[in-house]
């Protein structure tokens, strides 16, 4: 059984799922510390109640900021995290936000294709923005979804 639900408590799946997605994985303290901020939300796809798919976001003033996005790489290219791209759309919209902010990796075709399949469009650049292990930093598309 698949769900995609509001995450309320933290869970070392997200570490984990984290940690073999990035160079620099965020830790489990990382994000016990956004859950308990009141503007940033945790949204999770489960299957079999385990977390195989996030993304933690912040709202404040009607706009949206998606922080990370990551599905398991067991799990990647099955729609996973379109599937939580439009949950959260859909949530966003109903409670009235203008608008959904990203930045996504320039080195990162898949993700970007995913970004722009859903409506984002490139409205700047951030040099160097994304550390890499054993290699030079990596500029950022910013994105943004009129909603």
């Amino acid at each position: 059984m698949t769900t995609i639900r509001q995450l309320d408590a933290p869970s070392k799946q997200l570490e984990d799922i984290h940690t073999r997605c990035f160079d620099y994985g965020w830790s489990e303290g990382v994000f016990a510390d956004l859950l308990i901020k009141p503007h940033h939300r945790t949204y999770v796809f489960e299957t079999d109640g385990e977390i195989v798919s996030f993304v933690v976001m912040t709202v404040v003033a009607g706009e949206g900021e998606i922080l990370t996005i990551a599905t398991d790489p067991d799990f990647q290219k099955q729609g996973l995290a379109r599937m939580l791209l439009d949950q959260v759309i859909k949530t966003l919209k109903a409670e009235g936000a203008e608008s959904l902010f990203l930045e996504v990796a320039i080195d990162n075709p898949a993700a970007l294709r995913l970004y722009e399949a859903c409506g984002f469009k490139k409205t700047g650049r951030r040099k160097a923005y994304y550390s890499r292990k054993d290699k030079p930093p990596v500029d950022a598309h910013i994105l943004r979804l009129a909603l």
